[in-house]
């Protein structure tokens, strides 16, 4: 266990003996403190000891807490996570240097648009759907486009391009049963209602990867900054929105499984909340292959990348985002 979901409604986490105790309606579950990697908290009515909360920070565990939407309220994370200065004052330099915001704006927007590229590919593969290859090679152009471009602001248009082939692409394939338009953050469908809650999950683990290598997750090169927002995330998580959660929503619809929304919220439920989140872990530890050929979990290229962003960022040397290579 590296993930653990609470779900339940009057459920205490204290800990005893290098063991988390997590107790509910007369039953309690003892799991090592080693074995956690990070404590996600998807609904009220939790309550966790002080004790706990040091204990877990001392492992280096992480406590999440999301709100119904899935956007993260407040995730407690070990203060000594955070790496030296040097990487954040280079990060200012290139954010206020045209010519390096502009490459790192465009690595971000390529990698994403070249994942939906594939993801089409490998659709195609899966379904022989023939019109998949041609919207995979506008998309495939529009990300060589974006190469070219000399402007963030051309950046990000060519961006929204390629998102509305790519979600058109799929609202063809998905059942008409699940009224799913195409991407629409205020949409009360299942599918978009589960596309933003797992896109606030990558967030939170997107945070701690920057953070843990330096950087200032509230200034970005892709993103316009605005105070309060971590623009660097939303820079950093285009590269992994098709592999970590547009795949794996994709993968439990397909197969089945029928997101339920509260019809007097217009929220998902707590059962669906929990099942996403048990997913969402479950898929970000599967191997994948990057476009060199790495072969590694989807957490841990969360991290290599970010890594790899603060040396860039510290040599003021271009970055290549992570692109997933095509699954056969």
């Amino acid at each position: 266990m590296r993930t653990l979901v609470v779900s339940g409604y009057g459920v205490r986490l204290r800990v005893r003996r290098r063991c988390l105790i997590v107790e509910e309606g007369g039953e309690r579950m003892v799991v090592p403190l080693a074995e956690i990697d990070r404590i996600v908290v998807v609904t009220s009515g939790v309550s966790i000891t002080s004790s706990a909360v040091r204990a877990l920070a001392r492992y280096g565990v992480d406590i999440v807490f999301l709100d119904p939407h899935g956007t993260p309220m407040i995730s407690l994370c070990p203060p000594w996570i955070s790496a030296s200065v040097e990487t954040r004052l280079a990060q200012y330099r290139a954010r206020l240097d045209p010519s390096l915001r502009l490459a790192y704006a465009k690595a971000f927007a390529q990698a994403k648009v070249l994942n939906q590229a594939h993801f089409l590919q490998e659709l195609y593969l899966k379904t022989k759907a023939s019109w998949l290859v041609e919207e995979a090679e506008k998309l495939q152009r529009l990300a060589a486009e974006i190469m070219l471009a000399d402007k963030v602001s051309r950046v990000r248009s060519l961006e929204g391009v390629a998102a509305k082939i790519y979600w058109g692409a799929i609202a063809s394939l998905l059942p008409p049963s699940l009224g799913f338009p195409g991407r629409d953050q205020d949409s009360a469908d299942p599918v978009n209602t589960s596309l933003n809650y797992l896109y606030g999950l990558l967030y939170t683990w997107s945070f701690k990867a920057l953070v843990v290598h330096g950087l200032d997750p509230y200034t970005g090169f892709l993103h316009e900054d605005r105070a309060g927002n971590p623009v660097l995330v939303f820079d950093y998580v285009e590269m992994f929105r098709v592999s970590a959660v547009d795949k794996l929503v994709y993968k439990l619809v397909t197969e089945g499984f029928r997101p339920e929304v509260d019809p007097n919220t217009g929220l998902l439920t707590r059962e669906t909340r929990a099942k996403l989140v048990e997913e969402f872990a479950k898929w970000m530890r599967r191997r994948t292959r990057d476009g060199s050929g790495q072969a590694e979990s989807l957490e841990k290229h969360l991290m290599l990348y970010a890594r790899r962003l603060a040396r860039a960022v510290r040599s003021q040397q271009p970055y290549q985002g992570f692109v997933e290579a095509v699954i056969a």
